[in-house]
């Protein structure tokens, strides 16, 4: 089928469809592209740092598509491979001060969006009504700007949450607790290359194909739903331990996730060549090394080691062929 195009002549009808349909269809795998960053984040950064810049660049910004694809359980959609984009009409490419990396790929008539389009204001509550408001489970793919982008389209266009903690409140509230960022679930399926992979490089390592046009919002979010179901295929995920857990905000997602029990990665020990080490969580379990790529040695297992110098990059490190204890992930150790 491909992406069906949403404009204003049709907004209402395809959103009506969506919701009469959306109950048998209850997990939603979410895109969003929009015009660029005028803050670059740096790696290193906080996570409140890396919100500050977060803020700032979708405040000042716009939203120019937001795509969604609907999967029921067994990852059956309504009709083969169909998605939907809505394309907005409040981005003017005229007037834009932010680095347009992203649209210089994306092939989208910025033209027609602007004449054609709908607006942020017209779309909030019907989105609200239609496929936002009926429970169910959603997906995304490096998620923290589709998040942060679908706040404001649902708000009609209000700045972001002061802070980093009512933002993730406010996200959890929007999708009951039930949101899943496959970038972070990549780091703890073995054989993943520790989560560090692009959507399509992912795609292509999982063997996921589709039919459309990369960097569109409604070909993005097929592509993230086929993946999310193909880990589910491969992998025992536990998914109350990976739900609402943002890539690039991990600490403060799990902090707010369980207060009580908050887990700090940075205090673990480095673990020694012949002791064991216990990961609280997230722990993915494999029925059998992923075949498309070996590590070489071991058995798929490893460790994901945070180095004191770039303190936001992790590496992963494979476990070697007769090593004491089999670790499945750890989100990061210092050392």
């Amino acid at each position: 089928m491909g992406s069906i195009d949403v404009w204003e002549h049709n907004l209402e009808e395809q959103l009506e469809l969506i919701a009469v349909i959306r109950p048998s269809f209850p997990i939603v795998a979410l895109d969003i592209e929009f015009s660029g960053f005028i803050h670059c984040t740096p790696r290193y950064f906080t996570e409140q740092e890396r919100y500050r810049d977060v803020k700032y660049n979708v405040d000042n910004l716009y939203v120019i598509q937001l795509g969604f694809a609907l999967f029921d359980d067994h990852g059956s959609q309504p009709m083969p491979h169909v998605s939907w984009q809505i394309n907005f009409s409040d981005y003017d490419p005229e007037d834009d001060p932010s680095l347009r990396t992203p649209l210089r790929k994306s092939g989208i008539d910025l033209q027609r969006n602007r004449q054609e389009g709908v607006s942020i204001e017209r779309c909030a509550t019907l989105l609200r009504e239609k496929v936002f408001g009926q429970g169910g489970e959603y997906v995304t793919f490096h998620g923290l700007y589709d998040v942060a982008y679908l706040l404001k389209i649902l708000s009609g266009g209000k700045p972001l949450p002061d802070t980093l903690g009512e933002f993730i409140t406010e996200a959890r509230n929007i999708f009951g607790g039930r949101l899943f960022d496959l970038k972070y679930m990549a780091r703890f399926c073995h054989g993943l290359l520790g989560g560090e992979l692009g959507l399509m490089k992912l795609a292509n390592l999982l063997n996921v194909e589709a039919d459309g046009v990369a960097h569109q919002a409604g070909f993005d979010s097929l592509v993230t739903g086929l993946i999310f179901h193909e880990l589910h295929r491969r992998w025992e995920i536990d998914y109350d331990q990976v739900s609402m857990i943002l890539y690039g905000l991990e600490s403060a997602c799990q902090e707010i996730k369980s207060p009580s029990n908050s887990f700090d990665p940075l205090r673990l020990p480095l673990a020694s060549p012949r002791s064991s080490i216990t990961v609280p969580l997230p722990i993915m379990h494999s029925p059998c090394p992923f075949p498309s790529q070996p590590f070489g040695y071991g058995d798929g297992g490893g460790v994901l080691v945070q180095l004191p110098t770039t303190p936001n990059y992790a590496r992963w490190f494979p476990a070697p062929i007769g090593y004491p204890f089999h670790v499945v992930a750890v989100p990061s150790i210092i050392f």
